[in-house]
């Protein structure tokens, strides 16, 4: 019997994988033949993010600004003193954290699919493609679509944004900073990005459920005001990303991870800093757990109090952030571009931290010119 069967070998299983398997017996069960593939992710990270993902991926671009396009064409430029952030080959990225954990003592196992476990007395027996898996307890890093999280019962997040991107072929003019966009016409509820690294510019876009439309047709629209012809489409990739967290990461026998726990941050769609700062505490929580003999959903509910303390806070503002955002009209999003064009709050905007974005808005909320302004918009959006 294994110490924990890991559903997923993305980046939440193998990390949590690679500390584990330093003292226990952990298994990977992975339903593609490789890590890495298919891409569902831009590869955008924070210079913390890479200072503690535990690898050196390489690295794309370094991305220094973003000119925010508001729906009037009107554009917000903010300018990080630094890096703001990394574009990085997010495939190498998750090779590299599967191949750390095999050197760990972890095992992988590719091409395997997850069909469902059972928790008893004594442990978990998984059923999968190639066979049952015996285990003390089951992860589950399966992503936004996790059979493992709705083994729980009913642990749906708050709510899903689909997605769409591509890599086409362009030289930008501008190589360190993205383009963001904002309003009805690209990304209803989200946004859009163009994000350019060598001959290449990797574009995408998020929209609400319930627009009526589908990616896809806001994707055209955008490559054709980007002034980018369908034919330059290197790859493209769609999925959705789960936002506003699950009711649960824990149960009898069960702990989840990444996407599978709603570890996503709510106004970037983000996981990956989530999943490096979550891992150490399932890590430690796991082998407190084997140490101890008691696997019980009381007992790792402690996972989900300590990840909280950890995470919790900017979940919570930021999935409001969110809430509000989704309610502002093309019109409201104009009015806040004419009250924010101002030399102080691109200032502000300049020293904004994309892991904790929900920190900037009390700067801006408490400068007098401009608080007193965006209040009416705000309280009408909530209201």
């Amino acid at each position: 019997m294994h110490d924990a069967v890991v559903v997923g070998g993305g980046p939440a299983g193998t990390i949590t994988a690679g500390l584990l398997a330093k003292d226990h017996d952990v298994v990977v069960l992975e339903e593609h033949a490789s890590s890495g593939l298919p891409l569902q992710c831009t590869g955008l990270v924070t210079p913390e993010a890479m200072r503690i993902c535990g690898v050196s991926p390489d690295i794309l671009n370094r991305i220094r600004g973003a000119d925010v396009v508001f729906p009037g064409g009107g554009v917000l430029e903010v300018r990080a003193k630094g890096i703001m952030a990394f574009l990085i080959d997010r495939p190498d990225l998750d090779r590299k954290l599967a191949e750390k954990a095999v050197d760990m003592g972890a095992e992988i196992r590719y091409g395997v699919k997850y069909a469902g476990h059972k928790v008893s007395a004594d442990g978990v027996s998984v059923s999968t493609s190639g066979g049952e898996a015996e285990a003390k307890l089951i992860i589950g890093a399966d992503g936004q679509n996790s059979g493992v999280a709705m083994s729980l019962g009913s642990n749906l997040p708050k709510e899903y944004v689909r997605g769409i991107q591509a890599d086409v072929r362009r030289t930008s003019g501008h190589e360190e900073v993205m383009t963001l966009r904002i309003g009805s016409e690209f990304a209803p509820g989200f946004f859009s990005w163009e994000i350019p690294f060598e001959d290449t510019v990797r574009v995408g876009l998020c929209i609400s459920a319930g627009t009526g439309s589908t990616p896809n047709e806001h994707l055209k629209r955008l490559l054709k005001a980007s002034r980018i012809d369908e034919g330059d489409v290197i790859s493209k990739h769609a999925g959705k990303i789960p936002l506003g967290g699950r009711p649960r990461s824990y149960g009898e026998r069960t702990l989840l991870i990444g996407d599978a726990a709603g570890h996503v941050k709510p106004v970037s769609g983000g996981g990956l800093f989530p999943i490096f700062k979550a891992a150490p505490i399932l890590g430690r929580t796991v082998s407190e757990s084997l140490r101890d003999g008691i696997a019980t959903s009381g007992y790792l509910s402690k996972y989900e109090k300590s990840w909280k303390k950890e995470l919790g806070k900017e979940f919570s503002r930021g999935y409001k952030i969110r809430r509000t955002f989704t309610r502002l009209s093309d019109k409201d999003l104009e009015k806040i571009f004419t009250i924010m064009d101002r030399d102080d709050m691109r200032s502000v905007l300049n020293g904004i931290d994309i892991d904790n974005p929900s920190g900037i808005a009390s700067p801006i909320l408490r400068n007098p010119h401009v608080g007193v302004r965006l209040l009416p918009i705000m309280l009408r959006a909530i209201l």
